[in-house]
């Protein structure tokens, strides 16, 4: 088949999507390609990333993804399917698509349907009823969520990410710092500063280093507490 268009493939999973290898998503767009005659010059992971929370352009990797596709003179970014472009409702979703036309010439290729039916009236409709279902989705599995965590919270099970543990060096420093009149806040900074935190870029990394004002009151208390 003759070549029509080039895109770059923009490869999407969240945390949602535990488990998931995004590029599974190739498994779709490269047949659909070839029958569609796209030529895909070249693909960007983006995981981790909500597409409930945010919309594309404030996900770094889909603006780099478009700046990719400009620099390769592609004329789309093509996705796997709907919720993988945004999953905030048919709304959010068509201007995301109007967007990236204004701002970087580039049109949005779905997997999920045939080159022909972009912008056709069946296409649109498509495209905004999976958009509305990929939103009711998110909704629903946020109630699941939430439900859950009630349910553990009530039965004195710990909700949320696994506690991040302080040593003993930290724990008699903080208890040292908490005796000289420091704050609460303060003590965190210095902990999360000797961890490393600020010194790292990747943001993911500076949390996962980062201790909490909360979480060092909280620890302290209970060691001065159990022995009491």
């Amino acid at each position: 088949m003759t070549t029509l268009a080039t895109a770059v493939a923009y490869l999407r999973v969240s945390t949602d999507d535990k488990g998931q290898d995004p590029e599974r998503q190739l498994v779709i767009m490269r047949p659909w390609a070839e029958r569609e005659g796209v030529t895909i010059l070249d693909k960007l992971v983006d995981e981790g990333t909500s597409a409930s929370k945010t919309n594309p352009y404030e996900r770094p990797k889909f603006i780099a993804a478009c700046e990719r596709a400009v620099a390769l003179g592609a004329t789309a970014i093509v996705v796997e399917c709907c919720d993988r472009f945004s999953r905030q409702g048919a709304k959010a979703d068509a201007w995301a698509e109007v967007e990236l036309e204004r701002r970087y010439g580039l049109l949005l290729y779905r997997a999920d349907k045939t080159l022909d039916a972009h912008g056709s009236m069946v296409g649109d409709v498509g495209d905004a009823i999976n958009a509305s279902g990929a939103q009711a989705w998110v909704k629903a599995h946020s109630s699941k969520v939430r439900s859950g965590m009630a349910k553990a919270i009530k039965e004195g099970r710990h909700v949320g990410r696994p506690r991040k543990v302080l040593s003993d060096a930290e724990l008699a420093q903080a208890r040292t710092l908490h005796d000289d009149g420091k704050g609460w806040r303060a003590i965190a900074l210095v902990l999360s500063t000797s961890r490393g935190a600020f010194a790292v870029a990747d943001p993911k990394k500076r949390k996962a280093l980062t201790v909490s004002h909360t979480h060092v009151r909280d620890t302290l208390v209970a060691v001065r507490k159990s022995a009491a």
